[in-house]
């Protein structure tokens, strides 16, 4: 019996140690969707812009300008398609005298590379952010970030100066996803943390958070956690009856947008 009891708990432990290696080299397809486009795809929105962020790579983003601008919005989107997919998403940002920058990661849409490394991400955003400000005071730069895209988000806000994040279906970090579902996997596995929560301690500009409580994807429960952390930081608007595709197209954001722009 005791040589049965062995036995099975040397195969259970052969099977987890596979289960979190299987983990971990597959998480970069679990965590980043990207598509790519064709080189002469067009856009409805803006002007394609290359914002160089390594050695003959660049990370394409679509720019809508307009006269007279009061500042720029900077939109990071979520872990799946391009800007030609989230074009209507950065559309939800226009109409308040701001410019909008849609960039695309790489390996998304038309941008160089592929990524490799969170260091390689944070890195790369604050490249775009950086060329931002070089027609923009901080003071006039607002980052928006939807669902993958809030970890970047949050990320810039934590080590600049932006005059407000707005953080669409966020969620707490990665590792509080895989909490949620992988619980027994080590959180040292993750190659990406992500981690919104500690990012909102570091900042200082007002956050707003927007949430649907009919989420699928991130727990309507993860603003919940943001919110009670840094209760002076942020302020939470929920959206009664709304998904994770839904929310970024929410009028809420327009509401918001409306009275500080």
């Amino acid at each position: 019996m005791k040589k049965v009891i062995k036995i099975v708990g040397i195969s259970l432990l052969v099977l987890y140690v596979i289960g979190c290696t299987v983990l971990y080299v597959i998480q970069d397809d679990i965590i980043f969707r990207p598509q790519g486009i064709p080189p002469d795809t067009q856009f409805r929105f803006g002007q394609e812009v290359n914002i160089p962020v390594g050695e003959d790579i660049n990370l394409h983003a679509l720019y809508h300008k307009v006269a007279d601008a009061k500042g720029v919005i900077l939109y990071l989107h979520g872990n799946k398609g391009n800007a030609r997919r989230c074009q209507r998403q950065a559309e939800m940002f226009t109409g308040y005298g701001y410019n909008v920058l849609l960039l695309d990661y790489r390996g998304f849409g038309k941008s160089d590379g592929q990524i490799s490394s969170i260091d390689q991400l944070y890195s790369d955003v604050q490249k775009a952010y950086d060329y931002l400000k070089k027609d923009f005071d901080e003071s006039k730069i607002i980052l928006a970030g939807y669902s993958l895209g809030t970890g970047m988000a949050s990320y810039l806000a934590a080590n600049n100066q932006p005059q407000r994040l707005i953080m669409i279906a966020p969620y707490v970090s990665i590792a509080d996803l895989k909490n949620r579902i992988f619980p027994l996997i080590p959180n040292f596995l993750i190659k990406y943390p992500l981690n919104n929560d500690q990012h909102l301690n570091q900042l200082t500009c007002p956050v707003d958070l927007l949430h649907g409580t009919e989420d699928e994807v991130i727990p309507y429960n993860s603003s919940e956690v943001l919110s009670e952390a840094y209760p002076t930081k942020t302020r939470l608007t929920t959206l009664n009856n709304t998904g994770h595709r839904r929310a970024i197209f929410h009028n809420s954001i327009r509401d918001i947008l409306n009275e500080h722009l």
